[in-house]
């Protein structure tokens, strides 16, 4: 979703990211995710303001520490398995420090500010398993890679990876979108996508 407003070096800046995360990305299948996770931070970034400098990084990178696990191994931390089972949201914890460290790389070897490198860290290690934001920028972060699960392509795509029928994830969605998302333009959205996969079942 190219932004023409967008200064071209910035434009420049994000494109480099992508190619930076790409092979940490590969090793789970975790590109369209992310494409997809980027393009809602874009639309929150318009309606709910934040920090571009801060949201678009960090959600770039935030998956970028399944890297550091086994393929095998992290299937067990997909969505629905990982509530209650401890071993797979030991996995999932781990992917989220391992990612902060990786980001924090990726970050300071294109001499990217400190301060917001600090900040965008922060969020990647806690993406998943913080359950209260500290800022607008985490809240939107959060909300992104959340509305992947919502979006046509995230939809299926996890109907196929968790191993679940298609009505049982959009029951899922209708009966968890209200703690899932903390801004409202993300709430909308989601209310929104899940509408249109019950039409895509029916």
């Amino acid at each position: 979703m190219p932004d023409q407003n967008k200064d071209p070096e910035w434009s420049a800046f994000i494109r480099r990211l992508f190619q930076e995360a790409e092979p940490y990305l590969a090793v789970r299948g975790d590109m369209a995710h992310t494409r997809v996770s980027h393009d809602y931070a874009l639309i929150l970034i318009r309606q709910e303001g934040g920090n571009e400098r801060i949201v678009e990084p960090a959600v770039i990178l935030h998956d970028v520490g399944w890297s550091a696990l086994d393929p095998q191994r992290i299937k067990s931390a997909y969505g629905i398995r990982i509530e209650g089972n401890a071993e797979a949201e030991k996995i999932n914890r781990i992917h989220e420090i391992k990612g902060a460290v990786i980001a924090r790389n990726i970050l300071l070897s294109l001499c990217y500010a400190s301060h917001f490198v600090d900040r965008i860290v922060t969020i990647i290690e806690r993406h998943d398993s913080g359950n209260h934001p500290a800022s607008l920028e985490e809240q939107m972060v959060k909300d992104a890679d959340r509305l992947w699960r919502c979006s046509e392509v995230g939809f299926w795509a996890e109907v196929e990876r968790q191993g679940v029928t298609s009505r049982a994830y959009h029951q899922r969605m209708i009966a968890r979108r209200e703690e899932w998302f903390f801004t409202k333009s993300a709430l909308r959205m989601a209310k929104q996508e899940i509408k249109k996969r019950g039409n895509e079942i029916e």
